[in-house]
């Protein structure tokens, strides 16, 4: 009976996560697309009493100085050092501080790379902790990005029992 719990918090807890992410993904998606059905000039019925709210400028000096991919990657191998430094985890594999770590230390990244002041830019982190057991791990992911506008980066660190894979993506959202 044990075994079957910690199976069913395992799939609930992927269940949550690939449900949040496409949730956002989505509304993501929905916002471009209502920004492209309303031209900046034209305001709906509901908009014509209230006050345009302003948008700030697209500006590509913006991009580079505030876009540093590697600067997250550093944060991400930073957390993880630091976490696992002082957490036993980095020992063996246990199911139930795995799912506990997984959930701290994916927020902790995620806070992290808001400190960078990536305004216009929702921030998603995917941390999984995958168990070995004589087998290898294939991990594939399919996803639609703009090029020019989002971005992500992905690492995988591995320990003698298992490992632990992070994805983090920068969606734009204006």
């Amino acid at each position: 009976m044990t075994s079957w719990n910690t199976m069913k918090t395992r799939i609930t807890a992927s269940v949550r996560t690939t449900n949040r992410m496409n949730a956002l993904l989505s509304e993501s998606m929905l916002s471009r697309r209502r920004a492209a059905q309303n031209p900046e000039g034209e305001a709906t019925g509901a908009e014509a009493g209230e006050p345009r709210k302003e948008k700030p400028k697209n500006d590509w000096k913006f991009f580079h100085t505030n876009f540093n991919m590697e600067r997250a990657q550093k944060i991400i191998e930073d957390c993880i050092e630091e976490r696992l430094l002082w957490d036993r985890f980095s020992r063996n594999y246990d199911s139930w501080r795995a799912l506990q770590l997984a959930e701290g230390l994916a927020a902790e990244i995620r806070d992290r790379v808001k400190k960078l002041n990536h305004r216009r830019h929702r921030i998603v982190c995917l941390l999984s902790i995958v168990e070995k057991q004589n087998q290898g791990v294939y991990q594939r992911m399919c996803h639609l990005m703009d090029e020019k506008r989002d971005n992500f980066t992905q690492l995988v660190f591995e320990r003698p029992t298992y490992f632990m894979i992070v994805v983090l993506y920068l969606v734009y959202k204006d």
